[in-house]
């Protein structure tokens, strides 16, 4: 997003995220937390290009490598497993200590397929299970080389069909081998009829991580593998998540129990 020549979506993005930074600024320091998805579960994982376009397996190459994943629920707090919207965010090029953080990459992605269905993204959630839905980041990017597209990340629709919690159904498909996601993109400048989800990349989960989260700090304007937020709702999260940033702490007393 180019801040000193905003469009008109991205100028009023700005207003309404500097109108609501108060709001997520006191909630936060309500909460000791993040706003939204408070509690997470956060894991290693390995990514490995499998686009097929030329353009897109230049970009699936600068996310390949390390990555760490956090995944979350929307709402509620501890083990709380009541209708919600799940979150995935993803930091490519992660490698532990000593990373290259001018190389990094965040996606914030989540179970809200349109910014208009997200009342409603509680109820189309399978929220017992972070492997059966389908994460979505609601707002376009411009990508470098590629153009402006939505991205996704395609879950493998593994249901959780016992008493397991969701983070020990996770943990269990982990340590199975079958944790694994791909990346996707759909390409805004194509008709709409003709526009389809094309594979960028994969993502295998392959440990957990006891991390101090109320440290991690993602962003979508966190951009090393040239994926660029564009628009109204990014745009409105630039005051918005400073502000919670701001509000929560910085370090927790001990990682959150499975």
């Amino acid at each position: 997003m180019n801040l000193d020549r905003p469009n008109v979506g991205e100028k009023l993005g700005i207003l309404a995220g500097a109108w609501l930074a108060p709001i997520t600024a006191a909630v936060s320091a309500t909460r000791q937390a993040r706003m939204f998805h408070p509690d997470g579960l956060v894991l290693r994982a390995t990514v490995e290009p499998c686009a097929a376009q030329p353009d897109v397996a230049i970009l699936a190459e600068r996310l390949a490598g390390g990555a760490l994943v956090r995944f979350s629920s929307a709402l509620w707090r501890g083990r709380h497993e009541w209708p919600d919207v799940l979150g995935a965010a993803i930091r490519f090029g992660w490698s532990g200590a000593g990373s290259n953080v001018g190389a990094e990459q965040d996606l914030l992605l989540a179970t809200i397929r349109f910014p208009w269905t997200m009342p409603f993204a509680p109820l189309a959630t399978n929220f017992r299970s972070y492997l059966w839905n389908h994460y979505h980041a609601v707002s376009p990017f411009q990508v470098a080389g590629v153009g402006r597209v939505k991205l996704r990340l395609r879950s493998p629709r593994l249901g959780n069909g016992s008493s397991r919690s969701r983070a020990r159904h996770l943990l269990d498909a982990v340590d199975e081998h079958r944790a694994g996601f791909e990346l996707q993109l759909r390409r805004l400048a194509a008709p709409r009829l003709a526009r389809k989800w094309e594979p960028v990349a994969r993502l295998q989960l392959e440990a957990p991580l006891d991390v101090d989260q109320a440290a991690l700090r993602f962003s979508p304007f966190r951009a090393g593998a040239g994926i660029e937020p564009v628009g109204f709702v990014h745009a409105l999260r630039i005051a918005a998540y400073a502000a919670s940033q701001e509000a929560r702490p910085t370090h927790e007393a001990r990682a959150p129990g499975v």
